[in-house]
């Protein structure tokens, strides 16, 4: 009977509450309004978060799903296929092992369309042991990845969202085939929509057996391929058998992996090459939430750093509302004192001005909720346009999102309902009563100006926030490269399916580079596996030959003849590679001018060798020219160590790349040409033509989007503080009207009015500012990781924030309701009560 009656007793509140609030649409209006924005914002930021770091996969018991990495001093690396299956053999912790690429982009043709698509391969259990179930048809099964017919089977899986869009959503495709690299694939399945398999945000878009991989790749001799103990392109996990913790399985597996390493190595030969492999370890760990490094590595700080700006936000919004349900609950002190008088306890009234509270907050949560979905769908499509698929994230609200959207509903009605609820609770019945409306709400103005001064102090700190990340998007955004960018245009190119069969690809190079150089205007062409800027590429350690295998990490990249001279990269010293540098000559490299003075400081280095990572060819490189450094890889990297390689001594690194052209003209009719010449000889095609000069800031969109939603947030804050202190500044001159109009009829001047009125806002906006001032320099630290040539205390942009702060504050809120004070009437002011 007691909970019926306190449902009841809510019931009947929030019947009240509503009913107050149809009398004044208006107020309702801007507090949902408010709250929308606050919550909505942080809701949309948390769902991202939720779907790309902290959901589990939607695949049976995920906590059963454990990862199995190799770590490399240099850090971690991928399987070889031998690896795989002698984990598979040799292992008794998992009920299964799976093993899967990380997909490549390749040639799709579908209904005569050639397109470059995500081609994932997986073995035979993947989908049984994830326990996925298709759409339409069937998936791969343990048979489509055997080899017991001597041939890998040719079937295919299409992802749902590839399926939509590039086939319609046609049912019939199942049992047709689609071309594959010029390979025939029937089309068995279709995976269920949301399903990514074990990398969340990047569905494979179409799914083949892992065996039949070599034969996407152009090797005829498949078996071969697969045996090959260097390439290291699988990525393994395990399904735990019952009972089974992972520090089990790690013991386990720690006593067979050496063994495993000595029989899957690559090289018996002893050196360096075998001792850097049997010092692998094997890192095993939970696989619940997937295996997304790069989108992860990517999103991770500037998600949770969003994140953070849009909770001070919600607080801002809080402060804001306090404010206005304190001055709205000034206006109803006279019935609040009657209630008292009349014999109902304070705590009915604390409860009545919560629930009110809260009310608005569930009603603002419920529109947040509705407006996070589209917020970081945008936000998704924003933050992932530069990639060459779409990035798929459920973002649909799951138990979590809910519980946490109510969890900050909750909290907001009582951060911002308390300090009313608190005041309604200590008025006196007989004062209260022998007020009136004006000494009421003075008696409650410090409470108005502390909330002030704290929406400003937080407006402060989010504009330092957006200032260092607009000011750190600007100053890697006009970066000095290192490189000339001007009339430097790149465009990428694609094999045609068995486009380099049987090619002699330095003779094919040689012919490109000709037919695009006679394209009137062109000044300079040449060919490379970057592009730019690249920020994951080829990593090993490099050292003087004459001395031990360790050393820095450089970058490693092959590159045509020109290829300095077209990005306009100085020659520090030597020269640079030229059509002779084929592989009858010795090994030959061209390092950068940071490389060179760590390698060799204090000497010359052109004529010294080098060793760059382990394998033979790379064991005693001649040093035949220094460059200036440029930031081809990593922009922020202020000292870039890169080793150029030449492509005609390393043809079989350079089948796929990029051509850089510097020509005098760009435009539509310049790229025909290009794309002309390059098909007319039949083994590429091309796929994205750009000037260089638009690359950094698609490089930057992370950076981009990240500012400007702090610019955007913080602004928002400094609205609503405005708002604030307008609010509290009307009523401050209206509680005043009588005074005012008394020192008008004594003589006092407009300025002495208006001054009267702007120094109570002034001292306002200043006490703010140095709180502001002192939050800030322990919350920027915050930021210290994703800060770019400034200081996170930096002077410039405290001092910058602070006028703006300070006169934005002191024209849009305080001039407005001074004015109007300097134009009360004497008269009708002394004759109100």
């Amino acid at each position: 009977m007691r909970v019926l009656s306190e449902i009841d007793v809510l019931v009947r509140d929030v019947r009240l509450a509503v009913r107050g609030f149809c009398k004044s649409p208006g107020f309702v209006i801007a507090v949902l309004f408010t709250l929308t924005l606050g919550i909505g914002a942080n809701t949309a930021i948390f769902s991202l978060i939720d779907a790309l770091l902290l959901r589990k996969l939607p695949v049976e018991r995920p906590n059963e799903i454990v990862q199995l990495t190799p770590l490399r001093p240099d850090g971690m690396v991928l399987f070889s296929y031998p690896m795989f299956r002698e984990m598979e053999r040799d292992q008794q912790v998992f009920s299964g092992l799976i093993g899967w690429s990380p997909g490549g982009m390749v040639n799709i043709e579908v209904d005569g369309t050639l397109a470059q698509d995500n081609v994932t391969a997986v073995t035979g259990s993947y989908y049984s042991l994830l326990g996925a179930r298709p759409y339409l048809g069937r998936l791969i099964e343990p048979a489509d990845a055997s080899l017991n017919s001597g041939s890998p089977s040719q079937v295919a899986v299409l992802g749902y969202d590839f399926w939509r869009r590039r086939l319609g959503g046609s049912p019939e495709i199942v049992g047709k085939q689609i071309q594959i690299e010029g390979q025939p694939f029937t089309v068995v399945g279709i995976t269920n929509r949301w399903f990514t398999g074990m990398s969340p945000g990047e569905p494979p878009e179409v799914i083949i057996p892992l065996t039949a991989q070599p034969l996407i790749q152009g090797n005829s001799n498949f078996l071969q391929s697969l045996e090959d103990r260097s390439f290291l392109w699988l990525y393994v996990a395990g399904r735990l058998k019952e009972k089974l913790t992972i520090g089990q399985a790690q013991a386990q597996l720690q006593s067979t992996w050496p063994g495993l390493l000595a029989a899957t190595a690559p090289t018996q030969t002893p050196g360096s090459r075998l001792q850097r492999w049997l010092s692998m370890k094997l890192d095993v760990r939970s696989a619940a939430i997937g295996i997304a490094p790069e989108l992860r590595n990517q999103f991770r700080r500037p998600l949770y750093v969003v994140l953070g700006v849009t909770g001070v936000i919600l607080l801002v919004a809080c402060v804001n509302l306090a404010g206005l349900m304190l001055a709205r609950g000034a206006a109803h002190s006279r019935e609040m004192s009657i209630r008292l008088a009349i014999g109902a306890n304070r705590w009915t009234l604390v409860r009545q001005v919560l629930t009110e509270n809260l009310v608005l907050s569930v009603g603002g949560a419920l529109l947040g909720l509705l407006t996070a979905f589209w917020g970081a769908n945008a936000l998704v499509v924003g933050l992932t346009r530069h990639y060459p698929t779409p990035v798929l994230l459920d973002l649909r609200p799951d138990l979590r999102i809910v519980f946490v959207t109510a969890g900050v509903a909750v909290i907001t009605g009582l951060l911002f309902g308390l300090v009313p609820a608190i005041s309604a609770s200590r008025s006196d019945p007989v004062s209260a009563l022998s007020e009136n409306s004006r000494s009421v709400v003075g008696r409650r103005g410090f409470l108005g100006k502390s909330l002030t001064v704290a929406q400003i102090a937080l407006s402060f700190v989010l504009l330092i926030g957006a200032g260092l990340l607009v000011r750190t998007f600007q100053k890697l955004n006009s970066i000095d490269l290192g490189i000339d960018k001007g009339a430097l245009v790149e465009v990428a190119l694609a094999p045609r399916p068995n486009g380099y069969r049987d090619l002699d690809m330095n003779e094919y190079h040689r012919q490109l580079v000709a037919r695009i150089s006679a394209i009137p205007g062109v000044q300079s062409v040449s060919f490379s596996d970057v592009s730019l800027p690249r920020q994951e590429g080829w990593r090993d350690m490099v050292s003087p030959a004459s001395m031990g295998s360790s050393g820095p990490m450089a970058d490693g990249t092959t590159v045509a003849p020109l290829f300095l001279q077209t990005l306009g990269i100085r020659l520090v010293e030597g020269r640079d590679f030229d059509w002779n540098d084929d592989d009858r000559r010795p090994s030959a490299t061209v390092v950068s001018n940071s490389l060179a003075k760590q390698l060799f400081p204090g000497r010359r280095a052109v004529g010294q060798h080098i060793r760059f990572g382990v394998f033979p060819e790379f064991q005693s490189l001649e040093v035949i020219g220094v460059a200036d450094d440029a930031r081809i890889f990593d922009i922020r990297n202020q000292t870039p160590l890169t080793v150029y390689l030449p492509s005609l001594q390393h043809s079989k690194l350079a089948l796929w790349g990029n051509l850089f052209i510097r020509a005098g003209v760009s435009g539509g009719a310049f790229f025909r040409d290009v794309t002309r010449e390059v098909e007319s000889l039949g083994h590429e095609y091309v796929t994205k033509t750009q000037l260089v000069s638009g690359v950094t800031s698609d490089m930057l969109v992370t950076e981009q989007v990240t500012a400007a939603l702090s610019g955007v947030f913080a602004a928002l804050a400094l609205l609503i503080a405005c708002v604030g202190l307008y609010g509290l500044m009307s009523y401050t001159v209206t509680r005043r009207t009588k005074e005012i109009g008394v020192r008008a009829a004594l003589g006092a001047q407009r300025g002495n009015i208006l001054w009267l009125v702007l120094r109570q806002s002034i001292a306002l906006s200043v006490l703010g500012i140095v709180f502001g001032v002192l939050c800030s320099l322990v919350t920027s630290r915050a930021l210290a990781s994703m800060v770019y040539g400034l200081s996170t205390q930096d002077p410039s942009i405290i001092f910058a924030v602070s006028i703006i702060l300070f006169t934005t504050t002191l024209l849009a809120a305080a001039y407005l309701p001074a004015r109007r004070a300097t134009r009360i009437e004497p008269m009708a002011a002394l004759r109100q009560e």
